[in-house]
């Protein structure tokens, strides 16, 4: 058994689709009254359902593989270390010798899902929920940079270079040297500010924040935050005085009192700014169709997504592109094409190219886009697009 990181939901977005079943479950494994646990009546009643759907007769070889996955799932749901998490989320394909369980700090729906490919959709969405921010806590010359989450903080990167200290010239020339003191120091603190947001960059690469955090003294913040790029500046969620010898503890205590409020407010931000770009027409994508072009095109700085309501995707095998209606073959390679979820296929792009994911509850004035959308970026897009390649629109005509 592991705990849910990117790594586990790239190995299971990257598994093939092979002959043979790969059964999906969602576990709620808080213990009920009476020492039952809440997973065992559920997904008894799941099982028997999609058993039903199977094949009628006990010997079909669709039914007896389902009926080995299940088993596995079972095996996994009542081990001990599943005892210690409040959700699991177990793939079984016994026809390819595959078993993975992670386990999560919150309880997931009860749920089986048979496919040729796992279903990672709430797999994901709790990665994304639990994702901490990436806390910046600098001075002129000193940076420290934190993965912090509400269960707490992990020191990821530390910088320092040489700049001299506030200092003042003397003497008749006194005008000329203390303005040239200045100017060395503010280029040696721009200097570190620029390494620091190339160090800040990296992070954000490298794993998926809700936000980013700068702590600090308000001057020095309002300097490195113009050094950052502008897709980084517009995910600061918050700034506050702080110094360098301040605990860490005052870092866990800042990230989870901000957790609960941004929870809510950033919900109710991006739907505004969502409901503002619809209003003007402009960078924004809503809709499937619209949204898929937007992240193969480069364009979307935030992907929006309510509830997964299990939506089509279909995915060229050939040339790999994602359409939301119906294909047996791909217009463009000729490829044949294949059905997957539409959740699944958007989040895993946005996965592999470091796009922030908003996931939102309230998708009423976003209902008639089928509750997908994104906010495009109004400068350069994040990555280029293949040489000589055409939208899908233009292509189509």
């Amino acid at each position: 058994m592991t705990t849910s990181g990117r790594e586990h939901i790239q190995l299971l977005l990257d598994q093939p689709r092979e002959p043979g079943m790969v059964v999906s479950c969602y576990a709620d494994t808080a213990v009920a009254e009476g020492f039952e646990a809440h997973w065992l009546q559920p997904l008894k009643e799941e099982a028997t359902r999609i058993r039903r759907g199977l094949a009628a007769e006990d010997h079909h070889p669709a039914r007896r593989e389902f009926d080995l996955n299940v088993e596995a799932i079972r095996r996994a749901l009542e081990s001990p270390e599943a005892r210690q998490a409040r959700g699991m989320a177990v793939f079984s394909a016994v026809g390819r010798h595959f078993l993975l369980a992670v386990h999560s700090d919150t309880p997931f729906e009860n749920r089986l899902v048979v496919d040729e490919v796992p279903y990672v959709v709430p797999l994901v969405e709790a990665y994304i929920r639990q994702r901490g921010y990436l806390v910046v806590v600098t001075d002129t010359h000193r940076g420290r940079l934190y993965a912090s989450r509400a269960g707490g903080s992990r020191l990821l990167d530390e910088l320092e270079e040489d700049v001299p200290g506030k200092t003042r010239a003397s003497g008749e020339t006194w005008g000329k040297q203390q303005a040239t003191i200045d100017r060395h120091r503010k280029d040696q603190i721009l200097h570190f500010h620029k390494h620091l947001a190339e160090r800040v960059d990296r992070a954000c690469r490298e794993s998926a924040y809700r936000g980013i955090v700068l702590l600090g003294e308000h001057e020095v913040l309002e300097h490195f935050r113009d050094r950052l790029p502008g897709r980084l500046a517009r995910r600061v969620v918050y700034e506050g005085p702080h110094a360098w010898t301040d605990p860490e503890a005052e870092i866990d205590a800042r990230v989870r009192a901000l957790i609960g409020a941004e929870q809510a407010a950033g919900e109710r931000r991006v739907l505004d700014e969502l409901a503002r770009r619809l209003g003007e027409g402009c960078a924004m994508a809503a809709g499937p169709q619209e949204v898929i072009d937007a992240l193969r095109d480069g364009q979307v700085a935030e992907l929006i997504l309510g509830p997964d309501p299990g939506a089509a995707a279909f995915r060229c095998d050939g040339c790999r592109s994602l359409f939301a209606d119906e294909r047996a073959d791909c217009p463009y390679c000729h490829a044949p094409c294949h059905k997957g979820n539409l959740w699944q296929e958007v989040l895993d792009l946005a996965l592999s190219h470091g796009i922030a994911v908003d996931l939102v509850r309230d998708t009423s004035g976003m209902a008639r886009y089928g509750g997908i959308a994104a906010l495009l970026a109004r400068d350069e897009p994040q990555w280029a697009g293949a040489p000589g390649a055409e939208s899908s629109t233009e292509m189509a005509r």
